[in-house]
């Protein structure tokens, strides 16, 4: 046994070793990784920026390199600034914007003052030694001419060698969160840009807030999921809004939305559409810090990064959101499986926009075209075509048009139309439009189906627990079978159902009121209402509301039919009952504790109140006292103070605090003050009288603590004898300083039956020092933390030899007034002067 330990005693170090090379191994591995991921972001500019060089110089990629490499070194600037400048002016970005190139605003360059990334020629960069020029460019070419100012190329010099260098940074994004920090920092924060949201759409249109930069969590928390009938910006963006500007202000070239509607910080605000192709995917909003001009002219720039951070966002899987390359619902198999199962025929239709020539309009739809067809639309081939090419009978129609509408504004379209699968059949279609996302889902019948009407309206009656009720006086009553189920009776029934077996079902109780309203509707009232219960003996009873109304017979001139709606309201009728008992709870809850404060408040009022000089003359003490409530509580504390003249000429100070609020807190408290004030009689100083009060708390076991400063005050000695249990010590000012008292502070009463004090004895100067006492309720405040004891010395400080009450007024204002959440009292004892003192 001896050997074994032996062995593993000499393991444990080789483990530690190994553990320990283990470590440095995988943290080196990760520096690796991130450096190849830093790279990444890069590698794909710089491999560009070889070939082109490559291309025009007819060397090889490695001699292509080489002059990057020089042309980096002789300007001073980064390389991958200089092959992205060399990429952008190769391919500028309206020739790179997927599509989707929104003119530009007219803007001032001299506006815009940023500096240009990686850009030469008319960008403004310093142009490269002309060593350099000469190799990049050995033959002869053409000067390219400047941009139009007012045209869509007028953007800001750089855009084109940034896009490129977002385009490979964009790249090495893992997730939602990083693809938007990257988005930040490479393409649009020395733009001015502060913050970037972007969100997904979602299977039901919702925008799903999936990453950010900038923003605060909480914030993005609030906002996760916006619904499509919001209004916010971003959300009418994802829908096809176009891009949207907000400004802090109000400005002539965009809208002011409400301040809870902007997600993003700063001075103005612009939510852009993510397309790819012609598909919506999702939106991103960026906050800008510039003034409206400046971000204003980086709007196609800003339109054709939109595309790429809509590819990258697809690469991520989110909860709620289509799977990557699904057009529609309709592309998910679950989605298909449940269309299929349906006996009407339904088209997945998506919106077809075009126009939209100015900047932030929305793009009209005009057509809509098929992403899915359920089986029973048919077998010949529909996914893909235009609505109006596979029906065009729709067209020449309102019915197309209300579709279209549908898709635009998100109500849905019901309406009927000539039979436009086969118009030789002479049917008439129902045709019906649902909004989906961007698009609608479009489904048709023949109009004739009064069974399947008639089956509608009674599923509509089961979950909405409504039954209709007819009857006509001689005949038994029509009830529908949500009505009978209602009464107690088979639903599925076809024999009719008499008047007294129907009234059977009502309770004894509210028969005659049933009785009383049909005579007064047979007499002429035209409409009535009544609640009643119902159901079998022996069975739980039901509540529901009969709303009645009766039919004139133009022959006869009397009511010849009662029609009425049965409604199921027992869940309300249990819920209001319980919300009265809850009330009436509520509310003597409330009478009792009003009542209990005004007396605990009246109680402490008397017990507090400050008794006559401690002396007839008045000439050995001045003294001021002051009790402060709190201000947000409305249950009085068991705070405390006592001043009281003794036979032997000495004076009691003490204050104190006992557990707790409310009444208890302030019986405990009497019975603590008038117990001390007893203990004054026999006691022999302030320690033994809190060691006999303490005894008291721990024999009577009510589990209330309390803490208490005590203290005799000698007259002919000039001096004060005082012992604390879990209290702060005096403190004593003199002239302009005030100083707390050394001695001990003890344990709080009532919680260790052998806890013992002592006393401690702090020499005065006649007519110069002043003792105040006070509770912890003054320094512990839960509104602002804990004031410190020297902020209360420098209060006191500032007093100097003030009357005491005007001490104590001083002390309490600097301390920020009465503590919103606990009680305090404050006592403050001066000794005059006098010819024996």
């Amino acid at each position: 046994m001896g050997r074994d330990t032996g062995d593993r005693t000499a393991r444990e170090p080789a483990r530690a070793d190994e553990t320990a090379v283990l470590r440095e191994a995988v943290d080196r591995l990760r520096a690796e990784a991130e450096g190849l991921r830093r790279a990444m972001r890069t590698r794909g500019v710089i491999e560009q920026a070889k070939g082109i060089l490559a291309e025009r110089l007819d060397c090889t990629p490695d001699e292509a390199f080489g002059h990057l490499m020089r042309l980096s070194q002789d300007s001073n600037r980064r390389l991958v600034e200089i092959a992205a400048g060399l990429v952008g002016r190769a391919a500028p970005i309206e020739e790179v914007s997927f599509g989707v190139t929104p003119p530009a605003a007219p803007v001032d360059e001299a506006v815009l003052q940023e500096t240009p990334v990686g850009e030469t020629g008319n960008t403004g960069e310093p142009a490269p030694p002309p060593t350099d020029a000469a190799r990049v460019s050995p033959r002869p070419r053409a000067p390219t001419p400047a941009p139009p100012r007012n045209g869509p190329a007028a953007a800001v010099p750089g855009l084109s060698a940034r896009y490129h260098l977002a385009a490979s940074a964009l790249a090495s994004a893992d997730s939602p969160d990083e693809l938007a920090r990257l988005a930040h920092e490479v393409a649009l924060a020395p733009l001015g840009v502060v913050a970037v949201v972007l969100g997904r759409l979602t299977r039901d249109g919702a925008l799903l807030l999936v990453g950010s930069h900038g923003v605060e969590p909480r914030r993005v928390s609030q906002w996760k999921r916006i619904p499509p009938e919001t209004g916010v910006p971003l959300a009418t963006a994802a829908h096809g809004g176009g891009l949207i500007w907000e400004f802090d202000s109000d400005h002539p070239d965009g809208r002011r939305a409400p301040e809870t509607g902007r997600i993003v910080p700063g001075r103005s605000a612009c939510a852009v559409p993510l397309r790819r192709g012609d598909r919506i995917v999702g939106a991103m909003s960026l906050g800008w810090d510039v003034p409206p001009a400046r971000a204003r002219a980086t709007t196609q720039y800003v339109s054709a990064l939109s595309g790429l951070v809509a590819g990258h966002l697809l690469r991520f899987s989110a909860p709620d959101v289509d799977e990557p390359g699904a057009a529609v619902p309709g592309g998910e198999h679950w989605f298909r499986a449940v269309l299929d199962a349906v006996f009407d025929p339904v088209l997945v239709l998506s919106a077809v926009r075009e126009g939209g020539s100015t900047e932030g309009s929305q793009r009209e739809i005009t057509d809509l075209r098929v992403r899915y067809a359920n089986t029973a639309t048919g077998t010949d081939p529909r996914v893909g075509r235009r609505l109006s090419e596979l029906h065009p009978g729709l067209v020449t129609t309102g019915t197309f048009a209300g579709i279209v509408a549908a898709a635009a504004t998100g109500v849905g379209y019901e309406g009927r139309s000539e039979d436009f699968t086969d118009p030789a059949s002479g049917q008439v279609l129902a045709v019906r439009a649902e909004p989906l996302l961007d698009g609608v889902l479009l489904t048709w019948r023949p109009a004739d189906g009064a069974v399947e009407r008639a089956a509608r309206l009674g599923e509509v009656q089961r979950m909405a627990g409504v039954g209709t009720v007819a009857w006509t006086p001689g005949s038994p009553p029509e009830l529908s079978a949500e009505a009978r189920r209602l009464l107690g009776l088979d639903p599925d029934r076809t024999e009719p159902v008499g008047p007294a077996e129907a009234l059977a079902r009502v309770h004894p109780d509210d028969r005659p009121a049933l009785r009383l309203l049909i005579r007064r509707l047979l007499a002429g009232r035209r409409t009535a209402a009544l609640e009643f219960d119902v159901g079998r003996p022996g069975e739980p009873s039901r509540t529901v509301r009969l709303t009645a109304e009766a039919t004139d017979d133009p022959g006869a001139g009397r009511p010849s039919e009662v029609r009425g709606v049965l409604q199921d309201v027992t869940r309300r009728h249990r819920t209001e009952q319980a919300l009265t008992e809850t009330r009436a709870r509520l509310a003597e809850q409330r009478r009792r504790a009003g009542a209990e404060h005004r007396t605990a408040r009246a109680l402490q009022k008397a017990l507090l109140a400050v008794p006559g000089e401690p002396e007839p003359s008045g000439a050995v003490l001045e003294y001021a006292a002051r009790y402060l409530p709190a201000t947000d509580r409305p249950r009085s504390g068991g705070d405390w103070y006592d001043l009281a003249g003794l036979p032997d000429g000495r004076i009691l100070l003490a204050v104190g605090d006992v557990s707790g609020h409310g009444l208890a807190a302030t019986v405990g408290m009497a019975e603590l003050r008038h117990a001390l004030r007893a203990l004054c009689y026999t006691a022999t100083g302030p320690g033994e009288m809190l060691e006999r009060l303490n005894t008291m708390l721990c024999h009577q076991g009510g589990h209330r603590i309390a803490s208490v400063l005590c203290g005799l005050l000698d007259p002919a000695a000039a001096t004060l004898t005082w012992s604390a249990a879990g209290h702060s010590p005096p403190a004593v000012l003199r002239g302009t300083t005030a100083t707390l008292a050394k001695g001990p502070a003890g344990t709080v009463l009532g919680a260790l039956p052998e806890a013992r004090c002592r006393d401690a004895v702090l020499p005065l100067r006649a007519g110069t020092d002043t003792v105040l006492l006070w509770t912890d309720g003054l320094l512990n405040r839960r509104d602002g933390g804990t004031v410190r004891p020297d902020r209360l010395l420098r209060a006191a400080g500032e007093c100097g030899v003030r009357d005491p009450a005007d001490c104590l007024d001083h002390i309490a204002d600097r301390l920020g007034g009465p503590n919103p959440a606990d009680d305090s009292c404050l006592l403050a004892v001066r000794l005059r002067p006098g010819p024996s003192r």
